[in-house]
């Protein structure tokens, strides 16, 4: 196996196929893990297709949405063709299926959600050609994702058929009128999708079944599908049964128009709507005829349907998408309805502003917004509007590419128990206060975005909320980076947050936080505070360059490090106050202006296997009711004294090693309480243990190492060297 493929480092085979292996990968350069998908040199079907697959490729690498695996990078090694991709951990849907790990109502929101990323990438113009339940990943998680995955690789590697066939994919998915013609088009693409369908709710039977693939084929081409048992529907709704029918007609024309179209089908036939009231008796006005392709187009020009956003919320069906046309809308939209709103060209040139009220108010299941630029300003001398760019009142929608800039308060609003936001490579911005608020059990997702320049906080998340991050950036804000408080729930993972005037995160009442491969550096107060039984997990992560300490904690906060680093900080590395805990596994502290360890007022600490070195100061500080536990940690190189125990502070060093302190390895002041067991205690300038005039000696246990002198403070306060310590 490889060491590299490209500029990715492999660390393990996870798949292989008759056209290639997969694997997992690192990109060394964003410490980010992703899949390696390779087509073996001479498997390929001759240059042509191989140039296909190139072309492929490169125009699915464009495509982002949530419900799509991101390919990252298309390559060449050493004659190693290769993907780059999104690395999902989950199980494919194909598998879900049969296994029934999660009931058909659920598998069938998963199949809901393939549609949205297909309804994205066919209005990029491109069509997946191998729809089918094993291309599909479902992300595993409190809220499954399911994303559609092998775009452009299906041309050439899934072929059931010979080199020379028309037709590329799996048999059982084919539509009639592929096979007839061997084009493929987004309705084709729409008809497996039907079969998908026909296997959840039939617990994995497929509509057209055969022993070899002719008598599928004539299947396909001449048969109805097979009869669905009514006990394999009995807790389905029956109006699943119409959505499967008419998914899987044979004439185009006949089935859903679109993959949106399709998406709000189901969802809706899962959860059928109240039925609606007739209107009183009267003329009925004549609705205005929309386009029959279930396009709306907003904007100037010969192309577009309607001048404005609202007006095309009006006649908009579920399931439409809105394309806005380069612009400047002025105008505040209610958005209730599960439709798309895409930027056709240039999101900066795509503006929609609201000179009151939201520029977006989203409160509908299922909503898209892709591409845009929403503003939210005022004219100085006046009040600003209090109201945010985009507001949130229910529904889970998904927001992509798209600049959010406002000088109101936040600029993004999550409000309601189960409302849902996610944003995919989005910039907020502006000058007020708050860029993104969850409040009251809402949740907010965001993947590749960046958040700068926010006066309190650039993310606060409240009252039970949740917020999950990846690969986002947080710089250059007035507030803090992320402020999590009333038992909300924040996970961080491959973050970077950075120049925070009021601390890159901070936790109160009772949250909890998850930081995974995140760097938090040069904030003007704390990296992280911890406050109020907050609790913090934190992994792989680096804090550094702050002007307070790395971590602070206090109010019984708790926090767990693993394989941390902190260091260069103007404050301490660590700092536990008012009953705080924190444990510390194979983490580094050095460097840091003050004290790289501070064990205060009834704080308890425990490290293992930690270093705490070359800082200028102290390394370890213990003091008023502080209780430090430390097994197999090294102290060294630190200007003061190794370890430094004040009046009622106390430190228990098991099989440690304090060694080239450039003052004492250990300094022990009265009413201070240290035992050493198993310990070296050598080479430190001015001697081993220093104690203070009334201190009583240290506890020794257990065959300890001390090289250097044992030193006590006389009565007019010179040093006294005392006996030496029996090793």
């Amino acid at each position: 196996m490889r060491e590299k493929i490209g500029k990715f480092q492999i660390q393990k085979l996870i798949g292989q196929g008759a056209m290639g292996e997969v694997y997992l990968g690192l990109d060394p350069a964003l410490g980010r893990e992703v899949a390696i998908k390779t087509i073996l040199p001479g498997t390929a079907f001759g240059e042509e297709a191989q140039a296909r697959f190139e072309r492929e490729a490169r125009a699915t690498g464009s495509l982002n949405h949530p419900n799509i695996v991101t390919v990252y990078e298309f390559g060449e090694d050493q004659g190693l063709h290769y993907l780059a991709m999104e690395f999902v951990q989950g199980e494919d849907l194909e598998a879900l299926i049969r296994t029934q790990k999660f009931s058909k109502i659920e598998l069938l929101e998963m199949v809901a959600q393939v549609c949205e990323g297909l309804g994205y990438a066919h209005a990029k113009g491109v069509v997946h050609r191998d729809i089918k339940p094993a291309n599909i990943l479902v992300a595993a998680g409190p809220k499954p994702m399911a994303k559609l995955m092998d775009f452009g690789v299906a041309l050439i590697s899934q072929s059931e058929l010979t080199q020379k066939g028309v037709w590329m994919g799996t048999v059982n998915y084919m539509a009639p009128e592929y096979l007839d013609t061997g084009k493929a088009t987004p309705s084709s693409d729409l008809f497996a999708v039907g079969v998908m369908l026909y296997e959840v709710v039939t617990g994995g039977r497929k509509p057209f079944s055969g022993e070899t693939v002719t008598t599928v084929l004539n299947a396909i081409l001449r048969a109805a599908p097979a009869p669905i048992d009514p006990d394999e529907v009995q807790d389905l709704p029956p109006q699943v049964l119409e959505v499967v029918r008419r998914a899987l007609e044979r004439l185009p024309e006949e089935r859903y128009a679109t993959a949106g179209e399709l998406a709000s089908a189901i969802r809706e036939a899962v959860q059928p709507s109240a039925p609606v009231q007739e209107p009183a008796p009267g003329p009925r006005p004549v609705p205005r005829r929309l386009p029959t392709d279930k396009i709306i187009i907003v904007g100037k020009g010969g192309r577009a349907h309607c001048l404005s956003l609202r007006v095309a919320m009006r006649q908009a069906e579920p399931g439409v998408q809105i394309l806005l046309l380069p612009g400047h809308y002025r105008e505040s939209v209610v958005v209730d309805k599960d439709v798309t709103i895409q930027g056709d060209g240039d999101p900066s040139q795509i503006i929609l502003e609201s000179p009151k009220g939201p520029c977006l108010t989203l409160q509908s299941p299922r909503i898209s917004i892709q591409g845009l630029t929403l503003r939210k300003t005022w004219a100085p001398g006046k009040d600003p509007d209090p109201a945010p760019a985009v507001l949130l009142l229910s529904g889970q929608s998904t927001m992509s590419h798209c600049e959010v800039l406002s000088d109101c308060e936040p600029a993004i609003s999550l409000q309601g128990s189960g409302s849902a936001l996610t944003l995919s490579e989005c910039r907020v911005g502006g000058e007020g206060s708050i860029g993104i608020q969850a409040k009251a059990g809402a949740s907010i997702t965001l993947e590749g975005c960046t958040l700068v320049g926010h006066g309190q906080a650039e993310v606060q998340v409240l009252g039970a909320s949740s917020l999950t991050m990846n690969r986002c950036v947080l710089h250059q804000a007035r507030g803090v980076g992320v402020w999590a408080d009333g038992a909300s729930q924040v996970t961080l993972e491959d973050c970077e947050l950075e120049d925070l005037a009021g601390g890159s995160v901070e936790a109160d009442g009772d949250s909890r936080l998850i930081l995974r491969r995140n760097r938090l550096h040069g904030s003007r107060f704390a990296g992280v505070l911890a406050m109020d039984k907050s609790q913090v997990f934190m992994e792989d992560s680096e804090f550094s360059g702050h002007a307070g300490s790395g971590l602070h904690a206090t109010g019984g906060a708790s926090l767990h490090l693993k394989q941390c680093r902190l260091h260069d900080n103007g404050g301490f590395g660590l700092s536990l106050m008012d009953q705080s805990i924190a444990t510390l596994d194979d983490c580094d502290i050095y460097a840091n202006a003050h004290p790289g360890l501070l064990v205060h007022r009834g704080a308890t600490t425990q490290l293992k296997q930690c270093k705490i070195h070359d800082g200028l100061s102290w390394g370890i500080v213990s003091s008023a009711k502080g209780r430090g536990v430390l097994e197999g940690c090294e102290i060294y190189g630190n200007v003061r004294s190794g370890a430094k125990v004040e009046p009622g502070g106390s430190l228990l060093l098991v099989r440690c090693t304090l060694r080239d302190g450039q003052d004492t390895g250990l300094l022990l002041f009265e009413e201070g309480e240290v035992t050493l067991e198993e310990c070296v205690v050598h080479r430190n300038a001015r001697g081993g243990i220093l104690l203070s005039k009334d201190a009583s000696d240290p506890i020794l246990r257990g065959g300890n190492r001390i090289d250097d002198e044992l030193l006590r403070v006389g009565s007019e306060g010179s040093v006294v060297k005392l006996a030496q310590v029996r090793k």
